[in-house]
């Protein structure tokens, strides 16, 4: 029990980057498989569903009005009447909650001391992942009447309502896998739960998020683009668009496999690490004994007593990160026009 005791304990940022790097290095072929399971079927769908039924490239006429615009812009993504394209969202949408909850159940397992397999990860996340994708379509009902609160309510919706959609899709969604399935909680009471754990340390877990996403755009949306723009450089203009779709979902793919083990490796570890700082998480491990493993830590969770309702201290927060975003934004239009001014005054 030594080792996990000093596994449980409070970590910095760069502690528990740095654990769930020794972690996932030290499982790489477990957690890349887990990952492979979902995302290569899932990928192999929405190929076949671009080549049997091709997305129409961006054409737009100059009489065409915004509506027009539009629809042939959400075409082109894939997002009009295009059956194919919407069963490859939906199987890709289930297989990845299903390969959450594995790779869940895996971290949580060996970072509690056990060995896992790939097959057995998925094999003891019982119903837990389909619980996680019906919190998924709740989390999307919660996003919309976010959005509704922020245009529609005046004042406290305008100033806030932009930084609770960034809280809750940025930060509450993806902690929602493992209290669901470490707790055994449903899909309502997991958001519920999550929701409560994050606020917690509000602004820490802002941080730490942002700079996760900012390691994953590096890893990642970077690579990815370059390689596109170098494929598209290679064959010119014989490289049509849904070539070059299937060439950018193959190089997501490959780097999808790479980044997502880690990324759902940082966010178990900072679940625990919440529990520790907040709920004395670790005593209640202790108390287990030699029983310690992901399958009973529903014993160690707590009721959910806690209100979901904001304080208005927490209307401050969301208010202030609305406003930084505003200011972000002017910064980056007017650097874009400084920048376009400069280049044209050479």
């Amino acid at each position: 029990m030594t080792a996990l005791t000093n596994n449980l304990q409070p970590m910095s940022m760069s502690q528990l980057l740095d654990r769930a790097i020794r972690l996932y290095r030290n499982n790489f072929l477990i957690f890349v498989g887990i990952v492979a399971i979902a995302q290569i079927p899932a990928t192999a769908v929405n190929m076949i569903g671009l080549w049997l039924a091709p997305t129409p490239e961006l054409n737009f006429s100059p009489a065409a009005s915004v509506t027009d615009i539009w629809l042939q812009t959400l075409e082109s993504a894939g997002l009009g009447n295009n059956p194919w394209v919407w069963l490859g969202r939906l199987i890709t949408l289930l297989l990845v909650q299903l390969a959450t909850a594995a790779m869940t159940k895996a971290v949580a397992e060996n970072f509690l001391g056990h060995k896992i397999g790939l097959f057995d990860a998925y094999r003891k996340i019982g119903r837990s992942g389909l619980t996680l994708l019906l919190a998924t379509f709740v989390g999307v009902v919660l996003i919309i009447a976010i959005v509704i609160w922020w245009l529609v309510v005046p004042c406290l919706g305008w100033f806030t309502g932009f930084g609770i959609l960034f809280f809750f899709s940025g930060i509450v969604l993806p902690l929602i896998a493992p209290v669901i399935v470490l707790e055994r909680r449903t899909a309502l009471e997991g958001i519920k739960r999550a929701w409560n754990l994050a606020r917690r340390r509000f602004w820490w877990i802002i941080g730490f998020m942002l700079l996760l996403g900012l390691f994953g755009q590096l890893i990642v949306t970077g690579p990815a683009l370059l390689s596109v723009f170098i494929v598209q450089g290679s064959f010119g203009s014989g490289l049509d668009s849904n070539t070059a779709n299937l060439v950018q979902q193959v190089i997501s793919l490959l780097l999808n496999l790479i980044y997502l083990p880690l990324r759902l490796a940082c966010v178990t570890l900072l679940y625990f690490d919440m529990r520790v700082r907040t709920e004395g998480f670790d005593l209640a491990v202790l108390a287990l004994s030699d029983d310690a493993n992901a399958d009973n830590l529903a014993l160690t969770a707590p009721g959910l007593g806690q209100s979901i309702m904001p304080s208005w201290e927490e209307f401050g927060y969301f208010a202030l990160i609305t406003v930084a975003f505003v200011v972000l934004y002017i910064a980056l239009v007017l650097g874009v026009v400084v920048l376009s001014l400069g280049i044209g005054g050479l």
